[in-house]
């Protein structure tokens, strides 16, 4: 097979595509210590990650510590078959992640094999841990699928291999979605041999991700051509300068914000001056009538006259003139208000008056 095995950011710069196309070993092309430190990487700088699976299988070992990063793994993972899942890649693929299989991909489940040279007590010894491996991947696929771990053991643990196309794998709960996203037709791959089929499949995805990358880099020529973006250098200059235009954008919105708000506290300041000047203004013309410096008719002229550039000339009209005496001022309760100064004087006479007698 074919072995194509990087990190690659999708397009939309938010996740990102490892591709685990080849066999699986610390012998072969997928191996398990270069999957770990990939998964590291990817998750430390994308929120998802898509797997994508084009594998005839391998080592078991190294099968279970992929798939023990992969369901530990804190990213947000979809699991991919694009056209092949075979014995330990299908123990990946049960990882407990969304598992998306192709309409054309199959799954292969067997029993574990395997082979050793030596002794009585060796191979009795291989033969249980042959055992123990056997009960392990019957129990992941048994949480893959909700299927009980007998069921699992007498269906596919019977020494024959089990394939299973999409719609299979998603009636059995091997897979949760089928997908038909790259242009190979039926009569291309039916009668091909599986691996062959398989790099039929590999050609045309590395096809499509190349014509996507294509756009994406006449995307970034485009973006290079707007003023703002002229002095980047490569994409990660044009991301830098995005994200400094995205937080004056947000601080922008936020000024905005606190502008509508000061704004409207300082309409409802101006409006309580201004009542609060309307009702000094009426209550100082309120008094020039009530002592009769002014008439009720002179009202409205001397409130519309404090209102404006002449308030201090109306004022000092206002202050100018002496209040009139009332007749209800002078007289109370029959006897002479004494107010006035003559009125002060009058009664000072009279009280020496009264007593000299």
């Amino acid at each position: 097979m074919k072995n194509i095995f990087n990190i690659i950011a999708n397009p939309d710069k938010q996740g990102c595509t490892i591709l685990l196309y080849g066999e699986i070993g610390d012998y072969a092309e997928v191996k398990a210590q270069d999957i770990l430190t990939q998964i590291m990487e990817a998750e430390a700088k994308y929120k998802s990650i898509d797997v994508r699976i084009n594998s005839i299988g391998g080592q078991v070992g190294t099968g279970i510590a992929i798939f023990n990063a992969l369901k530990a793994s804190k990213a947000d993972i979809t699991i991919y078959i694009d056209c092949l899942a075979a014995s330990t890649a299908s123990i990946i693929a049960a990882c407990g992640r969304t598992v998306k299989m192709s309409r054309y991909a199959r799954i292969l489940i067997h029993k574990p094999t395997g082979g050793i040279w030596g002794n009585a007590d060796e191979i009795k010894n291989y033969q249980e841990q042959l055992v123990e491996i056997e009960n392990t991947i019957c129990d992941i696929y048994s949480k893959r699928t909700k299927m009980s771990v007998e069921d699992i053991r007498s269906t596919y643990m019977d020494g024959k291999d089990h394939w299973l196309d999409a719609e299979e794998a998603l009636r059995l709960g091997f897979a949760d979605e089928v997908y038909d996203d790259l242009p190979v037709k039926a009569e291309d791959i039916l009668n091909l041999p599986v691996d062959q089929m398989c790099g039929l499949f590999t050609d045309r995805y590395v096809e499509t991700f190349n014509h996507q990358h294509k756009s994406h880099n006449k995307m970034f020529e485009t973006i290079k051509k707007m003023q703002q973006f002229s002095d980047c250098a490569d994409e990660a200059a044009v991301i830098a300068r995005l994200n400094e235009i995205s937080k004056k954008a947000e601080a922008y919105d936020t000024l905005k914000t606190e502008n509508e708000t000061l704004k409207t506290e300082l309409a409802g300041y101006k409006k309580e001056k201004k009542e609060a000047e309307d009702a000094a203004i009426n209550a100082e013309v309120d008094a020039a009538v009530k002592d009769g410096r002014i008439d009720e008719t002179q009202r409205k002229k001397f409130v519309k006259m404090l209102h404006s550039t002449e308030a201090e000339s109306a004022r000092e009209i206002l202050n100018a003139m002496k209040p009139k005496r009332l007749v209800k001022d002078v007289i109370a309760n029959g006897a002479v208000a004494e107010t006035g100064a003559w009125e002060q004087r009058q009664k000072e006479i009279r009280d020496n008056y009264n007593k000299t007698i």
